[in-house]
């Protein structure tokens, strides 16, 4: 799983940072999503993880998109 998540950390930065504009909430959304993907998804056949942290990503900046949103009303 370690190698996995290194595999994957820049790239998934990067999309972060992409979608929010912000360094500190790029950082944690990939924290967050590399946190799930190993508490919920660590038992799964390896050729699943990366859809699965994909998909956890995206939910994770959707997230952050909505808190956003929300504080701007």
């Amino acid at each position: 799983m370690n190698a996995f998540l290194a595999s994957v950390e820049k790239k998934a930065y990067k999309m972060a940072l992409i979608a929010t504009g912000h360094h500190e909430d790029a950082l944690d959304i990939v924290q967050d999503a590399m946190m799930k993907l190993v508490q919920a998804y660590s038992d799964r056949p390896r050729e699943e993880w990366k859809p699965l942290f994909y998909r956890i990503l995206n939910n994770r900046i959707m997230d952050c998109h909505r808190r956003r949103s929300v504080r701007r009303i």
